[in-house]
């Protein structure tokens, strides 16, 4: 398998999309969401996805050059037209406006439409942990149906992920950010690449049976939610959340497509924030301090496994399965760039 570092990563992803038509400041803005999300090993979120933006855009369902705006607002609320920019220039807006809001009022909510892919939530309420504002953002279903409803026989929903991030003072915050489907399609995609059998209970065929090979998903399959009517019900408050309560299937052309859902609270809205640092770092030195169970090394808080992951892949270089690489070179080819030309000379924009 081909080998990179993440700088490479970073470097070849932008040159892609500036070829592609996109501004340098939104290639770099994609370009460190695909990178941190391959740090953070969420490889379903990496490069991967490349070929989906670069087919998106030629398609016209991304628009590169485009930038968000404000439709409307007030001291504590804004509804962001996305305007078909990349996902993630759309959402890294919405969140610092969130995030300004939350500064100055001790609580926001901001809603995104108009809204392309965005990877990993994660990346966006992180952004508001990082300044001690606990952040939960959720999407609901995209362009394409993936995910059956609880008791269903058909999909009718999305992987609809939801995520929370609460800052905790120390050097990474508790995050949980998962797909409300018992496994993301861009992990679906992965076991692919790499001929590796899915987890159990997670994809069933287009005949509604069980299975683990990950070509059944793409042979007419489905998603089903994680935990049954737990984990559908989950999905159910992402779609009500992202869709109708956004505003996102108000606009033309938008029934298919999600919006986007953000609320962010001040941590310093209800006590100092030494004391707030102070009180859940007792929380979770607590949970961290717990013997483990057999067959565990150690309790982890929800991110720990991200920042683990985070201080291993960034010493050494990240293989890349070979069909993921074909692909990439592929979506670069489609905008006139040659798999040489990904590592040649200096990175774009630097």
């Amino acid at each position: 398998m081909p080998s990179f570092s993440i700088d490479q990563i970073r470097e070849l992803t932008v040159r892609i999309f500036v070829q592609a038509g996109a501004p340098v400041e939104h290639a770099q803005q994609v370009a460190a969401a695909l990178a941190d999300n391959h740090l953070a090993g969420h490889d379903s979120h990496g490069i991967q996805r490349i070929p989906q933006y670069v087919g998106a855009v030629l398609d016209g369902a991304i628009v590169p050059t485009a930038s968000p705006t404000v439709l409307q607002e007030t001291r504590t609320t804004a509804v962001v037209d996305g305007n078909w920019a990349f996902g993630q220039v759309a959402a890294n807006y919405a969140a610092d406006l969130a995030i300004e809001k939350a500064l100055e009022s001790q609580v926001s909510a901001v809603t995104i439409v108009r809204m392309n892919h965005t990877g990993r939530l994660a990346l966006f309420t992180e952004r508001g942990a990082d300044r001690d504002i606990a952040m939960f953002m959720a999407a609901g279903s995209g362009a394409r149906y993936t995910v059956a409803p609880f008791g269903g026989a058909a999909p009718s929903l999305g992987t609809n992920p939801v995520a929370f991030s609460v800052p905790t003072g120390e050097d990474h915050p508790v995050t949980l950010d998962f797909a409300t489907a018992a496994i993301a399609a861009g992990k679906v995609k992965v076991a692919l690449s790499k001929d590796e059998p899915l987890p159990p209970g997670a994809v069933v065929d287009k005949h509604g049976q069980p299975t683990t090979n990950a070509a059944d998903y793409y042979d007419g399959g489905h998603l089903v939610p994680f935990g049954g009517h737990k984990g559908y019900a989950l999905s159910v408050i992402a779609e009500l959340l992202s869709g109708p309560f956004s505003g996102a299937d108000a606009y033309t052309n938008n029934t298919k497509r999600t919006g986007g859902f953000l609320f962010a609270v001040n941590a310093a809205a209800f006590r100092s924030i030494e004391s707030y640092h102070a009180a859940t770092a007792a929380v979770t030195d607590r949970l961290r301090s717990v013997p483990p169970a057999a067959g565990f090394d150690r309790v982890l808080v929800p991110g720990d496994p991200e920042a683990a992951s985070r201080r291993a892949r960034s010493l050494t270089p990240l293989e890349i399965p070979e069909k993921t690489w074909a692909a990439v070179c592929a979506a670069a080819d489609r905008v006139g760039l040659s798999a040489e030309d990904l590592l040649d000379g200096a990175a774009v924009g630097s």
